[in-house]
Formats: C-alpha cells, sequence, structure tokens
C-alpha cells in the first residue's frame, strides 16, 4: 500500500501543475490583451481634446507609457500645460497617471475615469490670463462655453505660484467632473510659507447655457485655516464669458476675538523673542463677522469690481476690491524709483481691524480710508487720494 501512494499521487500532481499552467497562460493573455487595448495616444488625444476645449495644450517630454497595476493606467512623465497663445507654462508636473476603468477598457472604449498629478507647480498669474482669455458672449444666441473636466482630477505635493516665486506649499486639490446640471465640487488644502494650512471647497451645480448665461445655484465656498479661523459663504453665481462673472454671497467669518490691550502687548522672553504665539489666539473666544460679498462683472473701462461688507465686534469692512488690478499694482509699487508718486490703489472704501494677522506680519488698530482720484491723474500725483493709518502694530 504505501509502495503505491507515490504512483498514486503522480497523475494529481501532474493535474495541478497543468491548471496552475493554464491559469498562468490565461493571465499572460488578459495581460497582452488589455495591454493591446492600453494604447496612450489615445487616451492622450481624448485629454488633449477635452483640455483644448478648456483653452489648454498639453506637451510631452517623453511618450506616455501603458500600465496595469494596481489599476489599467496610462503615465505621463514630465509636461506641461500652456495657455494656447502663450509661452509661460499655467502648470508643470513631474508625471501623471491616467486612470481607464476596467469595463469601459474591456468594451474597446476609451474613457477616463480619473487624472492623479504629482507634484505640479501652478503659476496664479497664467492662471488669471486663461480666465481673462475665455471667449465672451458676443450674442443672446450664442453662449460662453462652460470649460469641461469630463473626469475627477487629483493633485498633491503642488506648489502655487506668481513668476517663479512660491506663494503656497503642499497644494492638493480633488475635483469631480464638471458638467451642465450636475452638482460639481472642489477641495483643496495648501501651506503657507509661514506654515500655516489652509482648506477649501466649493460646491456648485452649473447651469445649462441660456440667454448667453451659465449660472451656478447653488454655489457653496468654506475657507478654514487651523481649527480657529473658518468663512463660510452661501449664495449663486452667473457667467457671460471671460470676466463677465457676476455674484451674491453671504455668510459668517468665525474667528478669535481680538485681545484686550492690556493681553495683546507681547512680553519679551530671554533672547529676544515675544510671548504672543498662536495658541494665545486658540486660547480666546470665539466671535462671529457677518460677511457679505457681491461680484460685479467688468463692463467696458471698469474691470471686474467686488464688493466686501463685513461687519462684526472687531472688524468693520466697506471695501470695493479690483482683483485684477492687485499684481500690476503690486509690481509697479516694487520697481517705482525714488521720488516716483506710487501706483493707484486696486481698492477703495474703509476698513477698521482691531487685530491682523497675516502669517509673517502682526498689526493692531489698523484703519483704513481709500477714496478714488477725484480729477484725471497728473504727473504730481496719479494716486487715490488715500490714507492708511496703524495706531499700534508689530511685524515679524
Amino acid at each position: 500500500m504505501s509502495a503505491s501512494a507515490p504512483s498514486s499521487r503522480h497523475p494529481l500532481r501532474w493535474i495541478v501543475l497543468a491548471i496552475v499552467a493554464v491559469l498562468v497562460v490565461l493571465a499572460i493573455a488578459l495581460a497582452v490583451y488589455v495591454h493591446g487595448l492600453l494604447q496612450p495616444q489615445r487616451f492622450t488625444a481624448l485629454l488633449e481634446n477635452d483640455l483644448a476645449a478648456a483653452g489648454l495644450r498639453l506637451d510631452m517630454q517623453e511618450p506616455a507609457e501603458p500600465t496595469l497595476f494596481p489599476r489599467p493606467a496610462v503615465q505621463l512623465h514630465a509636461f506641461s500645460l500652456t495657455s494656447i497663445g502663450s509661452n509661460r507654462p499655467v502648470l508643470q508636473a513631474a508625471g501623471a497617471t491616467i486612470v481607464v476603468p476596467w469595463r469601459a477598457l474591456l468594451h474597446g472604449e476609451v474613457a477616463i475615469e480619473r487624472i492623479d498629478v504629482d507634484a505640479p507647480r501652478i503659476d496664479l498669474g497664467e492662471v488669471e490670463s486663461l480666465i481673462a482669455r475665455l471667449p465672451h458672449r458676443t450674442s443672446a444666441a450664442r453662449a460662453p462655453r462652460l470649460p469641461t473636466i469630463a473626469t475627477g482630477i487629483r493633485m498633491s505635493r503642488g506648489t502655487l505660484t506668481r513668476k517663479g516665486t512660491p506663494l503656497l506649499f503642499d497644494l492638493s486639490l480633488r475635483t469631480g467632473a464638471l458638467a451642465p446640471g450636475k452638482t460639481f465640487r472642489l477641495d483643496a488644502s495648501a501651506r503657507s510659507p509661514g506654515g500655516r494650512q489652509f482648506v477649501a471647497s466649493v460646491q456648485t451645480v452649473p447651469s445649462v447655457p441660456h440667454d448667453g448665461v451659465i449660472g451656478f445655484d447653488p454655489l457653496q465656498v468654506r475657507f478654514t485655516t487651523g481649527p480657529a479661523v473658518e468663512l463660510v459663504l452661501d449664495g449663486h453665481a452667473s457667467w457671460r464669458g471671460g470676466t463677465a462673472l457676476a455674484a451674491e454671497l453671504g455668510g459668517t467669518l468665525r474667528h478669535p476675538a481680538a485681545a484686550p490691550p492690556a493681553a495683546a502687548a507681547a512680553t519679551v522672553a530671554p533672547g529676544g523673542s515675544t510671548g504672543a504665539t498662536a495658541s494665545g489666539a486658540r486660547g480666546r473666544p470665539a466671535t462671529v463677522d457677518k460677511v457679505a460679498l457681491t461680484v460685479r462683472p467688468a463692463q467696458g473701462s471698469t474691470p471686474l469690481t467686488a464688493t466686501l461688507e463685513l461687519a462684526g465686534d472687531d472688524a468693520r469692512v466697506d471695501m470695493r476690491i479690483r482683483p485684477s488690478e492687485f499684481g500690476p499694482w503690486w509690481n509697479r509699487l516694487l520697481t517705482a524709483g525714488p521720488g516716483q508718486p506710487p501706483p493707484p490703489l486696486p481698492f477703495t472704501g474703509t476698513a477698521q481691524l482691531r487685530e491682523l494677522d497675516l502669517d509673517s506680519l502682526k498689526a493692531t488698530g489698523i484703519r483704513i480710508e481709500a477714496t478714488p482720484d477725484p480729477a484725471p491723474a497728473s504727473a504730481a500725483s496719479n494716486a487715490p487720494a488715500a490714507s492708511a493709518t496703524s495706531a499700534s502694530s508689530s511685524a515679524r
């Protein structure tokens, strides 16, 4: 009996080996089949078409490569996105993964489930220029085209810059599809050069274009920094193309109450450091300000203007801001020669703040009054009559 046992197990061993060999052959055949379906040029062409609809050009330094694990995908290496008609990239990245859904792949369809972008470097100035170059409505019958995001987009380890100067680090971003009549959500987080964390989200439902307008109703915006500051706005917006944007938003700003003058005084510790820290702000009771934001579209020579109204125990703000003028104003301010008058301010209105904390700048007792120039600018004075006084401030 014992002598015949090995011979009886011999056929079973061959059967197991045959089954394993068949499974290996099937796996290789499936891999070859799926690899053949993953023709990178088909998916990069689809991506290029979607980007062209948003006014962007895809430039790759190396050919895309297919990959099967952990999911079917196409790998991009060292690529950039440039606004059509511009030479400076809007986005540069070390790589990206175009994730392909299994069902679409096995049916021979060309579809993209998600795009993961690694270490992007985004130029804010080029983003602003891209938005400004989006086509305006030319007639009631020709509506602006909503830039299409046909799939989810994820970015990680990104950097936000302006003309090469880093503004934010560790930028991460996630979106769903952007299409008329469907809920769209964008979530983002980043870190300032001083280490402050920011988290923001936007949720809306874009409408089908009608009468030359795309509506965004409802529109919800949430912004937080640390555990103590939270801005929540709700409302609606409409877009006619380019900078023809209008919006009505209202909500609240929750933040630590300003410290009393005695508590705000910084104590000098050994070594010259001050005792005023963020932990002190976190220990204060929270206060809630009412916020109203109105955006009016550009008309003629008047650029897009945002009116910000804020009312609270520690702050009163009533400002009219021209966002598109901030960049040129700052550049002219930095390059102004000795004796040259400062450029016109990109905002008008009043603001009173008991306390301001902008990462590397801390100030208390702030009052700003900026009024428009009542007469045409002259060589002696081409800036608005404006005054900004700080009752007490400290910077670091």
